[in-house]
């Protein structure tokens, strides 16, 4: 496998010094006692770790060491989910030359809100964009709920709550010059004034 422990230590010796790593791939292809001498060493700036070698019986040390831990549910969201099944349900109808086509899941769950307000006044574009991503989803909850009962992976990830993509909602944003709008309708977001 030409991905297993890509990010080794040879690799991360050639890192640029303070450099992150994010891995939301799988957790193979970090070597997991590399990264932590990376971190330990200063050499990593930090880590953002989705995907862990060894699931669900993740290395607490290595963890403790993370900027953000979570516990393999970068994908989890319910347009995904969605997404996937009606990719499988398509792939099967055309295989065995079933009349239904374009099938998608009925009655996806709508956000909680799916209209965000937003007050630019006094905040910089990374503000505004900032607010409109954790209005979506807050990463720290997931961080907290993996490090508080890290022998609970398993079960975050079979109870997840419903989490929707961008494209759900709409933003109405007020006073908001700079860029921000145009990076949040690049980010997905439905922008109106």
């Amino acid at each position: 496998d030409k991905s297993y422990h890509l990010f080794n230590e040879k690799c991360f010796k050639k890192m640029k010094k303070g450099a992150w790593l994010f891995n939301t791939s799988r957790g193979e292809v970090a070597d997991t006692a590399a990264l932590k001498n990376a971190l330990e060493s200063g050499k990593l700036g930090g880590a953002v770790i989705d995907v862990w070698e060894n699931e669900p019986d993740i290395d607490l040390e290595f963890m403790a060491k993370t900027f953000i831990a979570t516990p393999h549910i970068a994908g989890y969201s319910t347009d995904g989910k969605a997404n996937g099944t009606a990719m499988i349900v398509n792939s099967l109808c055309k295989h065995f030359d079933l009349p239904l086509k374009n099938w998608y899941p009925l009655n996806v769950p709508p956000p909680t809100t799916p209209e965000i307000s937003i007050n630019g006044i006094g905040k910089s574009d990374e503000d505004i964009i900032r607010e409109a991503v954790f209005h979506t989803y807050n990463i720290e909850e997931d961080d907290i709920k993996l490090r508080f009962s890290p022998s609970d992976f398993e079960k975050y990830r079979g109870d997840y709550p419903i989490r929707r993509e961008f494209t759900s909602y709409t933003l109405r944003l007020k006073s908001c010059p700079g860029k921000s709008r145009q990076i949040l309708k690049d980010m997905g977001f439905r922008v109106s004034i």
